[in-house]
């Protein structure tokens, strides 16, 4: 029955995604003038000590290829959040609970290449990730050619990666989720996979990475996203398709980074799934904020897909080290 469930959740998500169909929403190709925001949710519990949802919000325009379909999420300085969309446009943004933001802090971009030539390759942006240890630059993964794209901190864009012939992935199953760990590697989690690569540095340098297998604590459950808490962990944003609509469900998942050079398994425990914490979406990216108080901001957003039905949300929880509670 759950296999079931899941093939009607994927047909659902197919028709949703396919062009022309009923589901879809009329898009036009300019920049909206205006995006609107929205509360949808205040403050609750979870059921895991020490975390808490703190709100989630709405972000809405008219129909446009420039906004929404967002699946990767950077912190950045002042406040703001950077998201980046699979049609290779950026959201920045004041954090919506700061007394700072107004609807002229919401800005849309395109993300430049450092080839124009590589737009019909480069555009589908998956995931994101930053050098916390410098001024900010950037990686940014797209699917179809899993190519990985470094930017600098000014967002100009450098050297890129095509992996298209070095992986045997499926077009669309790709750089789902992408982290720079802390003491300088990349850990790479392609979509419905059961495995990880792991570089020893800049995987836009060169180098060939260490294969490693992924143990999914919940197999209906697929990486859309990941991050690295600052107590040197990694979270992991998941997804389900299931049957409901919007035909997906969602949840954390939590282990310890791999050792250097060890070929041990990542094996992430569940820590909690979104029912009942947070309105039903297709949550595809996540960042995280070390805040004054030594507790975590965890942001998620959503990718609408383009569809009449589906939002853009953006959830703030929190974690309280103090209440660690999967060891």
């Amino acid at each position: 029955m759950a296999k079931a469930v899941r093939v009607i959740g994927a047909l659902a998500l197919a028709a949703m995604c396919a062009p022309g169909t009923w589901l879809r929403t009329p898009v036009v190709k300019e920049t909206p003038k205006a995006i609107a925001l929205a509360q949808v949710a205040g403050p609750s519990t979870t059921s895991i000590p020490g975390w808490s949802v703190e709100g989630v919000w709405h972000y809405s325009t008219g129909p446009s290829l420039r906004f929404g379909g967002f699946s990767g999420l950077l912190p950045l300085g002042g406040g703001r959040l950077r998201a980046f969309s699979d049609r290779g446009f950026l959201f920045t943004f004041i954090e919506p609970d700061r007394l700072e933001e107004s609807p002229q802090t919401r800005l849309i971009a395109g993300l430049p290449l450092a080839d124009p030539s590589l737009f019909p390759l480069l555009w589908d942006i998956e995931s994101v990730t930053r050098d916390p240890g410098s001024k900010g630059d950037y990686w940014v993964g797209y699917e179809n050619t899993h190519a990985i794209h470094r930017f600098s901190y000014r967002t100009e864009p450098e050297k890129v990666r095509i992996l298209e012939d070095e992986v045997d992935w499926y077009a669309n199953a790709g750089l789902e989720a992408m982290v720079r760990l802390s003491d300088g590697r990349f850990l790479i989690i392609p979509e419905r996979h059961e495995e990880a690569l792991i570089f020893a540095g800049d995987p836009v340098e060169g180098g060939e990475p260490q294969v490693t297998a992924f143990d999914n604590p919940e197999p209906e459950f697929a990486v859309t996203d990941i991050t690295q808490l600052p107590d040197g962990r990694l979270l992991y944003l998941m997804r389900d398709v299931v049957w409901d609509y919007p035909p997906f469900g969602g949840m954390l998942a939590i282990s310890d980074a791999p050792d250097a050079g060890s070929a041990t398994p990542l094996a992430p425990k569940t820590l909690f799934r979104f029912d009942d914490v947070l309105p039903p979406e297709n949550y595809e990216g996540i960042a995280v904020r070390l805040l004054d108080d030594g507790t975590v901001a965890v942001w998620i957003i959503s990718d609408d897909n383009i569809a009449a039905m589906q939002r853009t949300l953006l959830a703030k929880l929190v974690y309280d080290p103090a209440a660690r509670s999967i060891e």
